[in-house]
């Protein structure tokens, strides 16, 4: 029983069945790739921010010590001249018959 038209029917199927299975893998293999890099995308993104915030935090750190030093010198010197200051004031109201213009001209030129 054989029937011609059933054979090359199915030699037909088999010929062009090879380069549909060829496409079809194709595809499917490129979707896949598409698929992995999707997923390995945000990755990247969230590497890149996380290093970016750790430049940030690295400057901000950087920033804060700096002023940090600039505050403490500013208020050593505050400390300093406020105690120059209560040593005038110490040693003026020590002597007697000091002018009140001149304690006044002492104490500007301590500040100055």
């Amino acid at each position: 029983m054989f029937n011609p038209f059933l054979f090359v029917l199915g030699i037909m199927a088999i010929i062009f069945s090879v380069p549909i299975v060829a496409i079809w893998t194709e595809h499917r293999r490129k979707v896949m790739e598409m698929q992995l890099r999707a997923q390995s995308a945000p990755n990247e993104k969230v590497e890149a921010r996380l290093q970016e915030l750790r430049r940030e935090i690295a400057d901000l750190r950087a920033t804060s010590t700096e002023y940090d030093l600039s505050f403490d010198s500013a208020l050593e010197r505050m400390e300093s001249r406020i105690a120059k200051l209560e040593q005038r004031v110490q040693r003026l109201e020590g002597r007697t018959g000091t002018p009140v213009a001149t304690e006044e001209q002492e104490i500007h030129n301590t500040a100055a």
